[in-house]
């Protein structure tokens, strides 16, 4: 991913190294789960599953932020994923509010690798997201909008767009008020799927995936149009 952008040897060296750092922690914890769920099958259990953190909420909190940096920086795997496992073991609304604070460490984090990368990264980035750039040239000095329609999309991870605003140069209030706000409703439907998950048959999981089906509807239907709206752009 980081060959295809136009950053500098040293610039790669060092984030090649950040990468396999965080993805040798993550394989770390992912081993440490497996091993302690092949000791301990009874963990496997919506109930227990919660014995796999720290009993202590601060410390469980702290433990999930880590998690969603490393995530962040090694970029393995959608921030869903770990929004989704925050649902399986904190009640809710807590978990949004440990998914919460885990995003939010994560966009500061990736924003200042952005700012070190620097806007050569930029463009290698459009190219590989096209609507990236129509986004850009949709609404230039906005950087709350921006911030905010590109979470809300999803047509970027989580990860690749907050280095990309920091790349570019966007406001850094603007970059997290609206990042935040665009990551919100995931961090909610995630959270609360990851309540229903052992149900699969209730109510409240299905009203779950009708929600996320209308995000994604609405999310297309953005695209298409910020899409059009480029395309007009460019032939005037």
């Amino acid at each position: 991913m980081w060959e295809e952008c136009n950053i500098n040897k040293k610039q790669k060296r060092i984030i090649r190294f950040a990468r396999i750092v965080a993805l040798t922690f993550l394989v770390c914890v992912i081993f440490y789960v497996a091993t302690k769920l092949k000791t301990n099958p009874e963990l496997a259990s919506s109930e227990n599953i919660v014995r796999l953190v720290s009993s202590n909420p601060i410390i469980a909190v702290l433990e999930f932020v880590l998690l969603y940096v490393l995530k962040g920086i090694s970029m393995v795997f959608p921030s869903a994923v770990l929004n989704i496992a925050a649902g399986m073991i904190f009640d809710f609304p807590f978990s949004a509010v440990v998914s919460g604070v885990g995003i939010f460490v994560e966009f500061i984090l990736l924003y200042a690798v952005g700012k070190f990368l620097g806007k050569d990264i930029v463009e290698g980035i459009k190219q590989k997201y096209p609507i990236v750039n129509k986004l850009d040239s949709f609404q230039t000095h906005n950087s709350f909008f921006i911030s905010f329609i590109i979470r809300i999309m999803g047509v970027v991870s989580y990860d690749m767009a907050s280095i990309y605003l920091g790349a570019s140069g966007v406001k850094f209030l603007g970059f997290i008020l609206g990042s935040m706000c665009g990551a919100t409703l995931n961090i909610i439907i995630d959270g609360l799927f990851g309540k229903y998950i052992f149900n699969p048959f209730s109510w409240q999981i299905w009203v779950v995936v009708i929600i996320r089906g209308t995000v994604i509807a609405m999310a297309i239907l953005v695209k298409k149009y910020i899409s059009s709206k480029g395309n007009k752009n460019a032939v005037t």
